[in-house]
């Protein structure tokens, strides 16, 4: 970087290097890059550094971009299947489509409503998806919508613990807190989970 280059090519910096290494020079280089004030071209396949360390995202497919946008849009809103199942995890479930104009869908027994209407024939079958972190544990808070789920799997990752559970014909993973007065459920365990149609996406190919 001595000669201030107009622009940056970084191609899997951090690749070969330990977690607690590589997450301390990945905020280095993040400092260094917002004081220099270079374009940087960051090229990862790691999607939490390149959600971390970026302005804009650009997700490449077979050679083409698929979508490019803030971290916040490219993780919240993506506009095509393969982001949507690419960045992050992803909980994908089966819907038939109810009253589209209104964005209604019938999701195993309940009725939901999506964020916003699609253009697919009543009775369709379709596809949304939900983050770990949009499936809640317990009873359900005001005008969300509750499942019946059993417990699969519980992994303790330290802060957070990832659950695995049958819901819907299917396998979902979510996530909770670490809260030592709050143990997670026990695998074979019968429980309700619940989450907010609004956080729904629909995946359209």
């Amino acid at each position: 970087m001595a000669p201030r280059p107009r622009v940056l090519l970084l191609d899997e910096p951090l690749s070969a290097l330990d977690a607690k290494i590589r997450v301390s020079l990945r905020s280095e280089i993040r400092a260094i890059q917002r004081e220099l004030g270079i374009t940087t071209i960051f090229v990862t396949h790691d999607q939490e550094e390149a959600l971390s360390i970026s302005d804009q995202v650009v997700v490449m497919n077979k050679g083409r971009a698929e979508q490019a946008g803030t971290p916040f849009e490219i993780y919240n809103a993506p506009r095509t299947r393969f982001v949507a199942t690419f960045v992050g995890t992803l909980n994908v479930l089966q819907g038939i489509a109810v009253d589209p104009g209104k964005g209604i869908m019938q999701l195993g027994s309940q009725t939901v409503t999506l964020r916003s209407p699609f253009s697919l024939p009543r009775g369709a079958t379709t596809t949304v998806a939900v983050r770990p972190e949009n499936i809640k544990l317990g009873a359900p808070a005001r005008d969300a919508v509750a499942f019946d789920a059993q417990i699969r799997d519980v992994a303790f990752l330290g802060s957070v613990i990832r659950i695995k559970a049958s819901l819907l014909d299917t396998t979902v993973e979510f996530d909770m807190f670490n809260q030592p007065g709050n143990p997670p459920p026990a695998p074979g365990t019968m429980t309700t989970v619940h989450l907010d149609s609004r956080d729904l996406l629909l995946l359209d190919a």
